[in-house]
């Protein structure tokens, strides 16, 4: 089982417990879970790096070839190859570079799909390379910002639109005047107070509350003085 990470100092305790309970859970069930089939069980990978291809006419630079066998647990092999232009001196870097595959995808779909990146507004090419350059820019910053607060699981996958709806409930306040002061509570706040309230408060606060909704429904009337 691989070393848990340290918890980011600024985590509450109350998520650390849940984290660590989740964390044991989950190797319960993985203990609990049948071993892998020996025809999907990877037992070792022979590699053979072939540098200097000419043979191929269309293209005129080197190609650089990497041929794997991947051997199973049934005794099966897997035979597929690798073809690069790099000039790896280590067969297994360009099968580690293609490993990245997936998640270079991934990056893009989110890139395309919910950050705008495809979204031009103008057919000025300045215009779009702005775009483009702001939205990579700021798409790197928020990357790096989960990797200092080590925040890449819980945001992982996680859209700009779900992030931004999160963000929302933290905009909405309740401001209660009484007198000369006020005070301006978050609507969860508000919310959790007014159910901590007493039977008697509790049921005056609706009763408020039922005179607030009744006049926000209300049409406004033309409030325009007659001409």
């Amino acid at each position: 089982m691989a070393p848990s990470k340290a918890s980011p100092p600024h985590r509450p305790e109350t998520i650390i417990h849940r984290e660590r309970k989740r964390q044991k859970t989950l190797a319960a069930k993985a203990d609990q879970a049948p071993p892998p089939s020996p025809k999907e069980t990877r037992t070792r990978t022979a590699l053979c790096l072939l540098k200097g291809f000419t043979s191929w006419t269309d293209c005129p630079v080197p190609l650089n070839l990497v041929l794997v066998r991947e051997h199973y647990g049934d005794g099966h092999q897997d035979l597929w190859a690798l073809m690069t232009t790099a000039d790896a001196t280590n067969p297994a870097q360009p099968k580690a570079d293609y490993g990245l595959r997936a998640t270079i995808e991934e990056r893009h779909r989110l890139l395309k799909c919910f950050y705008d990146l495809s979204d031009f507004h103008s057919r000025s090419l300045n215009v779009i390379t702005a775009q483009v350059v702001f939205i990579l820019l700021s798409y790197t910053l928020r990357q790096w910002q989960l990797w200092r607060l080590r925040q890449e699981a819980e945001l992982a996958g996680k859209t700009r639109q779900l992030l931004q709806r999160r963000l929302d409930l933290h905009r909405q306040y309740v401001v209660i005047y009484h007198q000369h002061a006020y005070a301006q509570l978050p609507l969860v706040t508000f919310t959790r107070e007014v159910l901590e309230l007493a039977p008697e408060a509790r049921a005056k606060a609706l009763a408020q509350i039922r005179k607030l909704e009744q006049s926000f429904l209300t049409p406004l009337e033309n409030l325009r003085a007659p001409p």
